[in-house]
């Protein structure tokens, strides 16, 4: 797995963090709507990006903790 998600990539997935990859990656796509910022919606598209190209059995290896 060479999948590696940033600081700021990981607190995101934390707030969307749902029972599976699949379920995160809706969620997200489901917020993009209202987001403003172009940098959050940068930062949502890469982490779908990322999400869709790794296996549930790869996103299952992550433990995703809101970190400063």
């Amino acid at each position: 797995m060479n999948t590696t998600f940033t600081v700021e990539e990981s607190n995101l997935i934390c707030i969307f963090a749902g029972e599976g990859r699949n379920e995160v990656i809706e969620d997200i796509q489901n917020a993009l709507s209202y987001l403003d910022d172009s940098d959050m919606m940068e930062l949502s598209e890469r982490i779908i990006g990322k999400l869709r190209a790794m296996t549930d059995e790869e996103f299952g290896w992550f433990k995703f903790v809101v970190t400063e």
